[in-house]
Order: structure tokens, then sequence, then C-alpha cells
């Protein structure tokens, strides 16, 4: 595969804010985090401290770590996340920000008797997904804790959770933009309703990142990994076809072994998994 030719399939792969590679790589851009956090919170005027991408926050009982998408701080020391989820379907939505929520709160108190639970600063979670989780055709969902009994009694702990998607244009004109947006970056996308500062600045942010050789970079390493996947998908698909004419032809499962060690230079360990995993009796 010629230079130019990779450039183009990797281009392919990558091109809208909502692909995770894309996402990180704006994302790292102070100014174009500010942006983003704006337009979701509907604040304007919203200042941003600290933004740090693929943070892992480490579970010292030895269980699951999470991997932070987009971390941010504002200088009044709210804290907020990003997440850009293209798999909702695959897990529950919902658990998952459960999980995080209370991983992301695990660094944030210090230990001693001097420290408050009051001292914990709010945290905001967002989940940006290209599917509705929650088939109510909104494009923002937001969930506090609030009392079951007493009508508007909060329990203001700090928590707030924010499921955005794209599918929807029910919404502010400004938030659907910028989910448009994601979808399909290009600010001439007719599906943008809005084209205020901030997704100007954004969309300029973007433009700049595609141009940069650090993109460049992630583009081909997205690609690389894309062609050794295809490779390894082809060759399991000519292992499988191979066991299914052995079988055909009455040869024996040790025989198979054999067949698939010398064809695919496998060990006869793992040649031995492919045959019990595929043989038909």
């Amino acid at each position: 595969m010629t230079k130019e030719k990779q450039r183009i399939n990797a281009e392919e792969v990558v091109s809208n804010l909502s692909d995770f590679a894309l996402f990180l790589t704006v994302m790292k851009n102070r100014e174009a985090y500010r942006n983003t956090l704006s337009i979701i919170m509907d604040e304007p005027e919203i200042e941003i401290e600290q933004v740090k991408v693929e943070e892992v926050i480490l579970n010292k009982s030895g269980k699951r770590a999470i991997r932070l998408d987009a971390w941010a701080k504002t200088k009044d020391q709210r804290i907020f996340d990003m997440e850009m989820q293209n798999e909702g379907h695959q897990d529950s939505m919902p658990k998952r920000s459960r999980y995080y929520q209370g991983m992301l709160d695990r660094p944030l108190l210090r230990s001693g008797k001097r420290t408050r639970y009051r001292d914990l600063p709010s945290t905001t979670i967002i989940f940006i997904t290209q599917e509705d989780i929650f088939q109510k055709d909104l494009a923002r969902y937001t969930f506090t804790e609030q009392c079951e009994e007493v009508a508007g009694l909060k329990l203001d702990d700090g928590i707030t959770k924010i499921f955005l998607n794209m599918t929807s244009k029910k919404g502010s004109p400004e938030l659907i933009s910028l989910l448009q947006y994601m979808k399909n970056t290009d600010i001439d996308n007719p599906e943008i309703e809005v084209k205020d500062e901030r997704l100007l600045e954004l969309d300029r942010i973007v433009n700049e990142v595609k141009e940069s050789e650090e993109w460049e970079a992630v583009k081909m390493d997205i690609l690389d990994v894309g062609i050794q996947r295809g490779m390894e998908l082809g060759r399991k698909q000519g292992i499988i076809a191979l066991i299914e004419t052995c079988h055909e032809f009455e040869h024996t499962k040790e025989e198979t072994v054999s067949s698939i060690m010398k064809k695919f230079e496998l060990s006869e360990e793992t040649a031995r998994n492919y045959v019990e995993k595929y043989w038909k009796e």
C-alpha cells in the first residue's frame, strides 16, 4: 500500500470529533475543552484551570481501574469528565457512570482528621453518545440525586450525570449544533443550527489539529492497528476454513492440528485451541 493510499484510508478512519482519537487529541487543548464544556453546561463564562486526557485512576484494592477520556478542573474548583461513548449498547451506561463517579472521587479527598467530606468538589460526568440510550428523544438527559418522598428536596451531594444524544434535535440550538458538529465535523454541516463563536473557535482548533504533525502520527498509528486487526481476522477466517475442509475430508483432529501448525506457522497449543473451538462434531 502506498503512503498516499495509507493517508487517505487513515483520514477516512478518523475524521469526526465523535471519533475517539480525534476527540482526545482536540480536548488536550484547554480552549477546545472550554468551548465544548461551555456549550454543554450553558455557561458562556466558564473558565478552565486544568485539563488531562486519558488519565488512569487506579483502584488500590486491585479491582478494575478506569481511564478518563477528558478530565478538567474549573477555576471555581468543579471537576468535569467528558467521555466519548460510541458503543453504549454493549454495556450499561448508567451503571458505568456510577462506577466512574465512585472512582472519580477517590483521589479528591485527602486522608486525615482535618479533611471533611464537605471539602469534596462538585463533579459532573458527561457521556456523549451516538444513540438514544433512554429512548425519550432528548439531546440531553441530566440526573441528580433527590428525595422520592419530598418533591423538590435535593440531596445536594454535588454529583451530576449528563448523557448527550446525537440523534435527537430536541435541545438548545447551541447544544444541537455542537452534537451535530461532533457527528459530522464540518462547519458547513447543514444540521448545524447555530454557529456561535464557541463552535467556530472549536472548529478552528479542530482544523489546526488535523493539520498538525501530531495528528498525522496518530492517524498512522490507528491505520497500523487497523491493518494488524485485519490481518489477524483474515488469518482467523483462513484457519476456520481449513478446519472445515479437514473435517469434510474426514481428517482426524490430530491431522488438522498438524495442518494448521504447518500452514499458519502456529504453535501446537494455539492450533489445538482453534480446532477445539471450531471443530464441528
